[in-house]
């Protein structure tokens, strides 16, 4: 181990000769930072930080990070010899180490390496999916007093978001296909786009092939809702937009529900991978619901099926829904989220409205 928790502080030692080392990881944004540059000791490159400037977590559900070596622009090897401290990076096929604030329990790091084992996995033959909603990605969201089939989330229909993966491009068509077949299937009459400004898909869609996507956005039917998978996960607790062309979590929310007051069922949600923005969107309303933890996770972590080398953490999203409605978000959460949209503003007939189309 080559880091150590003393009180509020994490010191990192390493013993690599390069005058260039940085620790890197979720809570840079896997940028190299100034400030989180080692500096040379004694026993080597030593760094010290604060808990709080390190406590943000990543896929894996728990902090991960590497030490870079800034002049050879690449992570420096680090022998892994305990099996659930580190986890697959979803990047290149190597690992990242993961860092922990109290000891892990030894049911804990079996769990953590299982699911790093089964995060690599590629599915990129038809053959391998149980079912095109599987492929696509597509679900209907559940649990508490949401209207059966009538509010489904997927991977985006029309924008390729895995098209220039070595092992997954060739499907990406298929996958799409597929997407676009099962929007037509049940139906859907409005789509809230998480990924898209309305301005990226004014320029998009005109020259895009015909299709049942198409034709909501021609009708008026395609919602835009821009936010980044930063705002759901990490500034869930504020209205602070990462990007100038997207909104905050607040301002999201604020529109979701004015969309879904104004606009009928069956609708899709999607961003574009279906996951993240989608995840944290939909399980927002599940909550509004009442729909239990259970409920929210077997939703959420569906999207581990879908085969693209990745993995989502239930941590990831319990993070996001405790910083919007509080640690004990899964708790008389009707009352909770209701207090909440009160407060960013919204009128109670509005929100008993979205209610109602949901229900």
């Amino acid at each position: 181990m080559h880091y150590k928790v003393e009180d509020n502080q994490v010191v990192f030692t390493v013993s690599c000769q390069s005058e260039s080392l940085y620790l890197k990881g979720t809570f840079t944004n896997w940028m190299v930072d100034e400030g989180f540059r080692f500096v040379k000791s004694a026993e080597g490159y030593h760094l010290i930080k604060h808990i709080d400037d390190v406590n943000k977590i990543g896929n894996s559900g728990f902090i991960e990070y590497v030490i870079w070596d800034d002049n050879a622009q690449t992570a420096i090897e680090i022998d892994l010899e305990q099996e659930g401290h580190y986890f697959n990076n979803q990047c290149n096929g190597g690992f990242n180490q993961l860092l922990f604030l109290q000891s892990p329990k030894r049911e804990c790091l079996k769990e953590i390496s299982e699911a790093s084992r089964q995060s690599f996995r590629i599915k990129n033959q038809m053959g391998q999916f149980n079912s095109d909603a599987q492929l696509a990605n597509f679900r209907c969201v559940s649990g508490g007093k949401l209207k059966s089939d009538w509010i489904y989330r997927s991977y985006h229909p029309v924008v390729a978001s895995r098209g220039n993966h070595p092992q997954l491009k060739h499907i990406e068509p298929a996958r799409q296909a597929k997407v676009l077949a099962l929007m037509e299937q049940h139906q859907v009459s409005n789509v809230i786009n998480l990924s898209d400004t309305a301005d990226a898909l004014n320029y998009l869609m005109p020259d895009a092939p015909e299709s049942y996507y198409k034709h909501c956005w021609q009708q008026g039917q395609v919602h835009n809702i821009p936010v980044a998978y930063e705002t759901v996960y990490f500034m869930s607790d504020r209205n602070e937009p990462l990007n100038g062309d997207e909104l905050g979590f607040e301002d999201g929310i604020r529109c979701l529900i004015q969309t879904i007051a104004k606009a009928s069922g069956p609708y899709l949600v999607h961003c574009r991978l279906g996951s993240d923005r989608t995840g944290v969107i939909c399980a927002f309303l599940q909550l509004m619901m009442g729909a239990s933890r259970q409920e929210i996770a077997d939703n959420y972590l569906k999207t581990n099926q879908l085969g693209i080398g990745e993995y989502r953490s239930i941590r990831l999203l319990e993070r996001a829904l405790q910083s919007t409605v509080g640690d004990d978000c899964f708790v008389d959460s009707e009352e909770k989220v209701l207090e909440y949209l009160l407060g960013l503003g919204l009128p109670i007939s509005l929100i008993e409205q979205a209610k109602t189309q949901l229900s």
